[in-house]
């Protein structure tokens, strides 16, 4: 028998993809009836109940060198005497008031350092205090200069150039470190609730199982379904010409070489760990391997691509005039306290990522997807997945641009594989706009793109922007048939009918953060 659309015309008088209010004030009443997200488990108390008959460390304890026991518990135990103390002390600055975005400024924003506290850079073999300041939001006030320094500057002013700074700089009064105060930080249930996977399901009485909003458009209407998964399409936005007769599997659901699903002969689909489509392991894709086993490819393009983005996770590149840029993805394994290299950085990443959307959340109106309530960017900077795939944000990376310690500048990126990447964020700072910042993070990526070959570099824009976008960057809009059915292949960020779609071709594009020298030997 023919296929049976589902009628979802109610949909449209709700309104586009993003909230039109730009509040997060709209009425719960607003949000689709046939979903929920289910409420949170509540999270059990890891208290260490021993750490009161712990007392105070000495501050040759503090490296961690001459003491005995186990060291990860040891600092817990601190951790948990310093979270109590703070609770009884401290509390929360509104966020909207702090004037630097900086790791120390969300620190003393959530109360887990208060401002003007005293510390110490205490060395890791001796444990002997090489260096006092007092911590602000901009940095750390030096107690023997009064200078303002950076936290990296103030290992360096106190001797010694570890690169994990925040591991060595404690607090005078509790004896933590700034490195526990991160992940005591980021372990914060008001934190935590940031970043959980966006779980939809069917309220208990839904009509059916399915999305409401169309994957390419995000409006309702007449909506064909998905055997397999929650998606929902029109017709005219994948461009079928004629409807199914009987099960319909949709592009997120077959073998992107064969366009097969499950069984036929074929075996079981695998999900690329890059480009997340499908793929049968016998129509194409790499031998699995074994040593890593949840990370699988569809090719080798795609591999190159997730490696060469997870090689630059979390390591910072240098830039003219003090500004650097790094990569952030979130990384949510579980902490050893070895605080070895990859830990050390990890902790880096994620507590970046919190300032980064801090930083989003003052450029942009709090965008609330109509049908499931998700807040759209915030679920993007902490790149969370979901079981519904429009709403899938697990492969967006985070570009911030720095300078002395502060986030100025924040985009958002995935790459869905060779042929296209997508940036639907990019914020300045109200302070750092008109001078170039963008411009200089836009350049960054890009160059990043270009160096693994991706092909196309897809934004929107609202009509104002358009021709900036398309004067300065260079970005050309999506009007040929070709590119617009292109993009239906991918699940990219939906916005309203109203934004316009920009691309631009990123092959032999120069690099412009080059100098002429390196220019010549680059290509």
């Amino acid at each position: 028998m023919a296929y049976n659309f589902r009628n979802r015309n109610l949909l449209n008088t709700r309104g586009a993809y993003l909230g039109s209010s730009g509040s997060d004030s709209e009425s719960q009443d607003d949000s689709d009836p046939d979903f929920l997200t289910p409420s949170r488990t509540p999270r059990r108390s890891t208290q260490n109940n021993t750490a009161r008959a712990g007392g105070a460390s000495s501050i040759r304890n503090l490296s961690g060198k001459r003491s005995r026991g186990n060291g990860e518990e040891r600092r817990r135990g601190r951790r948990e005497r310093h979270r109590r103390r703070r609770k009884r002390k401290f509390s929360q600055v509104p966020q909207a008031q702090i004037s630097r975005r900086t790791v120390l400024s969300w620190l003393i924003g959530l109360g887990v350092i208060e401002e003007d506290e005293v510390v110490w850079y205490v060395a890791a073999q001796s444990g002997n205090i090489l260096g006092e300041g007092k911590v602000n939001r901009e940095g750390i006030l030096c107690s023997c200069c009064s200078g303002q320094l950076t936290v990296e500057e103030f290992e360096v002013h106190s001797g010694r150039k570890t690169r994990k700074p925040y591991q060595h700089i404690y607090l005078a009064g509790s004896q933590v470190s700034l490195l526990d105060c991160q992940i005591e930080a980021w372990e914060d249930k008001e934190e935590e609730e940031t970043r959980k996977f966006n779980n939809i399901q069917p309220a208990s009485k839904a009509v059916d199982r399915y999305d409401d909003a169309c994957m390419i458009c995000a409006d309702g209407g007449d909506l064909i379904c998905c055997e397999r998964c929650p998606s929902t399409f029109h017709p005219r936005c994948i461009f079928m010409e004629i409807i199914p007769q009987g099960d319909w599997l949709c592009p997120y659901c077959i073998c992107k070489y064969c366009g097969n699903g499950n069984g036929n002969g074929n075996g079981l689909l695998m999900q690329c760990s890059q480009c997340e489509k499908k793929y049968h392991l016998r129509c194409g894709g790499e031998p699995l391997d074994l040593m890593n086993p949840p990370v699988v490819f569809c090719g080798s393009s795609c591999r190159k691509i997730y490696e060469g983005l997870h090689n630059l996770l979390g390591s910072q590149n240098a830039l003219h005039d003090g500004l650097t840029w790094t990569l952030l993805q979130r990384i949510d394994e579980p902490f050893t306290g070895s605080y070895g290299e990859e830990e050390y950085k990890r902790i880096q990443c994620n507590s970046k990522i919190a300032v980064a959307w801090l930083v989003m959340n003052e450029c942009f109106l709090s965008t609330i997807d109509r049908h499931t309530r998700t807040n759209i960017v915030q679920s993007i900077v902490y790149n969370r997945g979901s079981n519904v795939t429009r709403i899938n944000y697990s492969g967006f990376y985070t570009a911030i641009l720095e300078k002395n310690d502060e986030i100025i500048s924040v985009a958002s990126i995935r790459v869905h594989g060779k042929r296209l990447a997508e940036m639907p964020f990019i914020g300045t700072r109200g302070e750092y706009r008109r001078l170039g910042m963008a411009y200089v993070l836009e350049n960054c990526i890009e160059s990043i793109l270009c160096s693994l070959k991706v092909e196309k570099l897809v934004i929107p824009s609202v009509n104002q922007l358009t021709g900036m976008w398309m004067d300065k960057y260079f970005f050309s809009r999506v009007q040929e048939e070709r590119l617009v059915k292109e993009l239906s292949l991918y699940n990219t960020v939906m916005f309203p009918s109203s934004v316009v779609r920009l691309y631009k071709n990123l092959a032999m594009l120069p690099d412009l953060n080059l100098s002429p020298e390196e220019k010549e030997g680059h290509f």
